[in-house]
């Protein structure tokens, strides 16, 4: 069976490990003559991720995937989506490590597979395409362990291998719960991995027959084409009809504004979430010597200035500076709350979310990390290259602590070092558009 491709490169990296087995996995997951379009859409979107990733990847990168391995990181992944209390068997920051490796590896298999053109000047296309062919298969691919269809779990030192193969399966549960808020709804991940084992078995045996036939899949496919079309069609009219209500909303609270339009102080009154802390705006903040930290949790930089603003926190807190961090409106509180986490973020630093967006329309222009230190009197000034900035932040923060406002000079142009948060306004989801099967 062979489906279209949906959203994921070739090589699905970003994956966690596992390591020794423990009692099997029951299966709970059966596609019936009852079974419902979004369980097969579910099935279609496993076998088609499986399909895809567990013919390529090893020879892309030299090494075999751990089918049971991929599974475990996929339930770890798509449950931390949904529930930040469910945790990776591997932080963040080991997770980028392993990408990173597995990337740097395909780089290198990719030019010792580049046809020698000393070899190749008499060769027609055929036999350009064989000898390519018989470079990949001279190439090295660590051999797959048997599939157990068992849990696992990471070992204190787990293999590269296990490694590798997490990497996929975090990276299948992450898409596989994004495509399910596109649709409005919460795909069943059980009937996603009956599409990966069946995968896996049609690799591993080309006679294999798959549960779903491609014409039932080519139906169910073009059922969800058509519901995304009307979905999106939906979300624009609501984007819009929200960007209005937005704008009348922080008109009465933008007050007299600065050169480049932002207004002239922080209004406190904005709305906002808290998530470490209670409240439903940030009035707790005013009146005192402020750090704010505007971010996505979506956001690499965001990722990386975030410990850098603890240290900055936890450095002033004691002279009576006070830091609030204020995720933008495009986020959720699981995501919020893991970038949290991985932050390490303490009592220090308070956290808000500006779900009302009513922040990230007056005091930021779409991009983030945005750093703030605001005066008593709500004037305050903007660090927008924050990398850049930092020395200047910290000798205006001991200033500011000592009685000397911070000022402003404003400088009407974006920063380089900063990186673009769509979420951040409010913007109309692309349309979706599931993969088709094809005879």
């Amino acid at each position: 069976m062979k489906l279209k491709k949906i959203a994921l490169g070739a090589a699905a990296l970003a994956l966690i490990a596992c390591g020794e087995a423990q009692k099997p996995i029951a299966k709970t997951a059966a596609i019936t003559p009852d079974s419902s379009d979004d369980q097969k859409f579910a099935y279609m979107l496993g076998a088609q991720f499986g399909l895809q990733n567990f013919s390529n990847l090893p020879w892309q990168t030299g090494e075999a995937i751990d089918e049971d391995v991929v599974v475990q990181a996929f339930r770890d992944a798509f449950g931390n989506m949904k529930d930040s209390t469910i945790k990776l068997q591997l932080p963040q920051d080991s997770l980028g490590a392993i990408s990173r490796r597995i990337q740097s590896a395909m780089r290198e298999r990719y030019v010792k597979v580049q046809p020698d053109t000393n070899v190749t000047k008499n060769m027609d296309g055929d036999q350009i395409r064989a000898y390519v062919d018989s470079l990949r298969k001279a190439l090295p691919v660590s051999a797959a362990p048997a599939v157990k269809n068992e849990k696992v779990t990471l070992p204190e030192v787990p293999s590269e291998q296990q490694k590798f193969s997490y990497l996929v399966g975090f990276q299948f549960g992450n898409q596989f719960y994004s495509i399910g808020r596109q649709f409005d709804t919460e795909f069943d991940g059980e009937y996603f991995i009956l599409g990966i084992r069946d995968a896996g078995k049609r690799v591993r045996d080309t006679t294999y027959t798959m549960t779903v036939p491609d014409d039932t899949l080519k139906a169910v496919g073009d059922r969800f084409m058509e519901k995304s079309k009307k979905l999106n069609e939906e979300r624009m009219k609501k984007a819009k009809e929200e960007e209005e209500k937005l704008k009348a909303e922080v008109a009465s609270l933008r007050g007299d504004t600065l050169a480049n339009g932002m207004p002239a102080k922080m209004n406190f009154s904005v709305k906002a979430s808290g998530i470490t802390v209670k409240g439903e705006d940030l009035s707790a903040f005013a009146g005192k010597p402020l750090l704010m930290f505007y971010f996505s949790a979506t956001c690499g930089h965001c990722a990386h200035a975030a410990p850098q603003i603890l240290e900055i926190a936890k450095e002033f807190a004691p002279k009576g500076l006070t830091t609030v961090s204020i995720a933008s409106g495009g986020n959720n509180k699981p995501g919020i709350r893991r970038f949290i986490d991985d932050a390490k973020f303490d009592e220090n630093i308070s956290v808000m979310w500006d779900e009302s967006r009513q922040f990230g329309e007056l005091y930021s222009d779409g991009y983030v990390p945005k750093v703030y230190l605001v005066n008593p009197d709500g004037t305050y000034k903007q660090y927008a290259a924050f990398e850049r900035e930092k020395d200047d932040l910290k000798k205006e923060i001991s200033e500011l602590l000592q009685g000397k406002n911070v000022e402003w000079k404003i400088e009407v142009k974006p920063a380089a070092d900063t990186a673009k948060a769509p979420e951040a306004k409010q913007q109309p989801k692309k349309e979706v558009k599931p993969p088709k099967a094809k005879k």
